[in-house]
């Protein structure tokens, strides 16, 4: 139950009458239901309640959620109104924070509620990478990315409010079912390569595409990217002073092992769209074959996307691919970039002509759809144009626009990753992996990347 929004307090102990008074009494007073919904959880509590098991059923079959029944049970009611959302349910937590189910009760929509966790609000990277977030998402509106509705702080914490899919990311879709249909999979490819257009037509790399970045909502069919919370401004798009410029000068390698592009190790500051095609080359392949395209240590892992070819293409029962797929997901994933396609653009006609099953699930037919030309993108915008400025614009630097709390000692800083150099942080975790696993390889990969 604990959270940066929610955090329990203990109290003395009540007795059920008393607690389900104060329940009510909350209730009331922050409309966390409707005003008949409240009196009729009051008129069920006149005979009073023996224990608080019969209480919450009370308050269940007056309409809160299971997530706000323990809350209030724990005497924490106040806790489901945050920054004027009311809470619904926990539905996931990471590293930066913890997101919720949330109403905005002024419109009656539910949205996604990310909340940064208190423990790293101390931390100014971890301010950077969430404040930069609000910024990127609030600058993309595209059908298959995630949209941002609302930003701001509420008692020095930062939150940021999103569109709600309703569905599931397509790793838990894969691991719970399997490798997906040819069809589902090219339609979800085609989605995501337009949405990486967009993000490159703003300027932008996501540094984590991966499929439990990729939320699937089987009624609509379509595919949403999520968390740009790793994203970046390319060199093109960076000044020397940009506020976004320390996110990836810290040396530490941004992405996740199993779909990471090989450049993205040695250079993750200078990586552009291409590291994303990479990464959509390898979910491609998981999604058709319910494999990872490599396995092993994450030390493993980024040694073969570096040097291994990528595996054969075989679809579950052993059925062939049809021509052309393995051609286009080998040279999404070829370990030179300039091997790749170069854009998402690129990739799109490719996947269209080498999977026409999507031209059918885009139009009802069989006929391609025409691709609409796509104008060629102004310079990128820098940090500082997006629809949450106001969060930034009264400090002089984004790690000064919240009170930073506690202020924990100084962590010493590792030299920035120039190119060909490793971060610091991650030599010491690949020495680890390589004293636990005895890997020979991760001694070859240090000796062929540090420099």
């Amino acid at each position: 139950m604990s959270s940066s929004a929610l955090r329990m307090r203990p109290r003395p102990a009540q007795t059920p009458e008393t607690k389900a008074a104060a329940i009510v009494a909350d209730l009331r007073r922050l409309k966390i239901l409707s005003a008949r919904a409240t009196q009729q959880i009051e008129d069920s509590l006149v005979d009073g309640c023996a224990t608080s098991e019969e209480l919450g059923e009370i308050l269940r079959e007056g309409g809160l959620t299971d997530f706000q029944t323990q809350v209030a049970l724990a005497g924490q009611t106040s806790r489901l109104v945050f920054a004027g959302f009311v809470l619904l349910e926990k539905v996931g937590e990471g590293g930066m924070g913890v997101v919720y189910r949330a109403l905005q009760p002024r419109i009656g929509r539910v949205e996604a509620l990310k909340v940064i966790r208190t423990d790293k609000v101390g931390s100014a990277t971890t301010v950077k990478r969430f404040l930069r977030e609000i910024q990127l998402t609030s600058s993309l509106e595209h059908p298959y990315v995630v949209r941002a509705y609302d930003a701001g702080e509420v008692d020095e914490q930062l939150y940021l409010a999103t569109e709600f899919v309703n569905g599931t990311d397509l790793a838990t879709v894969v691991g719970g079912g399997g490798p997906l249909a040819l069809a589902d999979a090219a339609l979800i490819a085609y989605q995501t390569t337009l949405a990486l257009q967009h993000i490159h037509e703003k300027g932008l790399v996501h540094r984590d595409l991966k499929p439990s970045n990729l939320m699937w909502d089987p009624a609509t069919a379509t595919v949403k990217l999520l968390d740009l919370g790793l994203s970046g401004f390319n060199q093109s798009g960076l000044d020397a002073g940009a506020a976004g410029a320390p996110l990836t000068r810290n040396g530490v390698v941004l992405g996740t092992p199993d779909f990471m592009a090989p450049e993205q190790v040695q250079d993750p500051h200078g990586v552009d769209i291409r590291a994303d095609l990479y990464s959509l080359g390898c979910t491609l392949y998981f999604l058709l074959t319910g494999e990872l395209p490599f396995n092993g240590s994450p030390v493993e892992k980024m040694y073969s996307h570096g040097y291994t070819p990528p595996p054969p293409l075989v679809l579950p029962g052993g059925a062939a691919p049809p021509p052309g797929l393995s051609e286009l997901i080998g040279r999404l994933m070829a370990k030179k970039p300039a091997d790749r396609f170069q854009t998402p653009q690129d990739l799109l006609a490719a996947l269209l002509a080498t999977c026409p099953e999507v031209a059918g699930r885009l139009t009802g037919t069989s006929t391609p759809p025409q691709l609409v030309a796509i104008p060629v993108p102004a310079p990128p915008a820098g940090p500082g144009s997006g629809a949450f400025d106001h969060l930034l614009s009264a400090h002089d630097s984004v790690a000064d626009a919240l009170p930073v709390h506690p202020p924990g000692p100084a962590q010493p800083q590792g030299p920035g990753p120039g190119k060909g150099r490793f971060s610091w942080l991650w030599i010491a975790a690949t020495a680890a992996a390589m004293f636990v696993s005895g890997f020979a390889g991760a001694a070859l990969y240090l000796a062929l990347f540090v420099k």
